[in-house]
């Protein structure tokens, strides 16, 4: 990239976080796994969605239909795209065919999606408390904008744990309704991903906080 274009890259990228603060006030991030879920997110007060399981065939026009409606932004999960690869390569098309973020349990992407001027997002499966030592340690080296730590019930039980003081928090998995919402912002994390489009329009207002 010349310099003239990485400026444009970071500035873009600068741009996409700022928005971001907007999860103060609506802090659900709507998980879509299907094309039937896209009008609910547009019609939605969310700011942001994670696509996940979708074909790559079907991405580009799902990305343009978005943000055809609105000024979402709109994350993917690399990890469950169909027929794209898991590589540096598969970071440079979604940035190419305009995804605002890139979400992936792989490290080694992070970096990339930074570069490409993507918002970066570290997805953890966190299991048991013996695999947070090593978790902490790959979260450090990426370093992602974003973690997201499943599933959202373990919050409590890492409430206290540096791994939720190294980036900020998305919660998800296992959230049924508002309280579980509340359960999880009150134990440190900024939002919620959730799949249900029923919830998708819960703000600060709703919870109380």
């Amino acid at each position: 990239m010349n310099g003239e274009l990485l400026m444009d890259v970071a500035r873009s990228r600068r741009q996409r976080l700022e928005r971001l603060a907007g999860l103060s006030n609506y802090p659900v991030v709507p998980a879509i796994l299907d094309d039937s879920k896209i009008g609910p997110f547009t019609e939605s007060s969310a700011i942001v969605c994670i696509l996940a399981q979708f074909s790559i065939t079907d991405l580009e026009s799902t990305l343009e239909r978005i943000h055809d409606k609105s000024d979402q932004l709109v994350f993917v999960n690399i990890d469950s795209i169909i027929g794209l690869a898991q590589d540096r390569g598969g970071v440079d098309f979604l940035a190419k065919i305009g995804a605002d973020g890139v979400v992936t349990t792989r490290g080694s992407l992070i970096s990339r999606g930074a570069e490409a001027g993507l918002i970066t997002v570290q997805k953890l499966f966190v299991t048991d408390r013996s695999n947070l030592h090593r978790a902490v340690s790959a979260v450090k080296g990426a370093k992602a904008d974003l973690l997201q730590i499943m599933p959202s019930p373990v919050l409590p039980f890492v409430v206290d744990h540096s791994v939720m003081r190294l980036r900020p928090v998305i919660a998800g998995g296992f959230i049924r309704d508002q309280a579980d919402i509340a359960r999880a912002l009150e134990h440190g994390a900024i939002a919620v991903s959730v799949s249900s489009p029923e919830l998708w329009n819960t703000g600060s207002a709703n919870l109380g906080t």
